[in-house]
């Protein structure tokens, strides 16, 4: 597993370096932002430790960076490592969008066990969405099969409701109609809040806890990229977006954009084409869905 190491110091470099070497991880290492930058874009490494203080690009500068023009890598953990250790210097990095935060001099034991948790944690948040992804499509699948056989029989089946309820939540204006997707997992047990405003739902995160977030490309008060991209500076999602794209938008997305989000289905979309679309998003590789033509 790779480790990105950015510091300008080159013994620091070296000991944090030889230290998660010692840890079976892959050290790639880089001696200011710029170059911090150009590695995470080359390399997608599995986390980032970056001191803050460095000639070029400091280390916020380069967190901002990664943030506002690389989407697609916006979710890889990053740990700052300063000898600034006062309250508003955290708080800075915090409200950047990092992850964690290490102190210098280096205490080694501890450096190890925040990269090992963050590690886990990423691992618990794909594993999640991946069986939401398995939970939605099953459920969708079977809705579908219970349609097919009310054709072949003069009684409908009882519905087959899923042990593991999902709560998914719907955040469209006038231009999404999801009431089939929302009829077809409440037949099978499972829970659907719908809503029209991006800042409403921001807010009511501390409430709820969603399975699944489907969003319209325009929510009543906010476009989609904005409200995802500050919902995860906020906080970590363990939950799939996917993105219901409207006629009426064509050709206009923003391929960058696309990379916020854990599928992009244009619509309208039945249950059924639904269902196949977000088929291959249970598989470990993560596999987008493209916008139809």
């Amino acid at each position: 597993m790779k480790i990105l190491v950015v510091e300008d110091e080159e013994f620091i470099r070296r000991d944090i370096a030889e230290e998660l070497e010692s840890e079976n991880f892959e050290v790639i290492q880089a001696c200011d932002g710029d170059e911090g930058l150009a590695a995470i874009i080359s390399n997608k490494p599995a986390l980032v430790l970056s001191d803050i203080t460095m000639p070029k690009l400091n280390g916020h500068e380069m967190l901002v960076a990664l943030r506002e023009n690389h989407p697609d890598l916006a979710d890889i953990p990053f740990v700052f490592l300063s000898a600034l250790a006062d309250r508003q210097d955290i708080l800075h990095g915090k409200v950047l969008g990092a992850d964690d935060y290490l102190t210098k001099p280096i205490d080694f034991e501890m450096m190890i066990a925040t990269v090992n948790a963050r590690l886990r944690q990423v691992k618990r948040m794909e594993e999640r969405k991946q069986a939401q992804f398995v939970k939605l499509y099953d459920a969708l699948s079977k809705a579908e099969l219970e349609e097919q056989l009310l054709l072949v029989e003069e009684e409908a089946p009882a519905p087959i409701i899923d042990e593991h309820r999902l709560m998914a939540v719907a955040v469209t204006n006038h231009e999404i109609d999801v009431s089939e997707i929302r009829s077809t997992l409440e037949a099978q047990g499972h829970l659907v809040v719908e809503m029209e405003s991006g800042v409403v739902f921001r807010s009511s995160l501390d409430n709820i806890s969603p399975d699944l977030v489907l969003v319209s490309l325009n929510t009543s008060d906010m476009k989609a990229p904005t409200m995802v991209q500050m919902m995860k500076a906020e906080r970590d999602c363990h939950f799939p977006v996917i993105l219901l794209v409207p006629p009426s938008a064509g050709d206009t997305l923003n391929p960058t954009h696309e990379t916020w989000f854990d599928a992009v289905v244009q619509m309208p979309c039945s249950a059924g084409e639904f269902a196949e679309q977000i088929k291959s998003l249970g598989a470990p590789a993560k596999t987008r869905v493209k916008m139809a033509s």
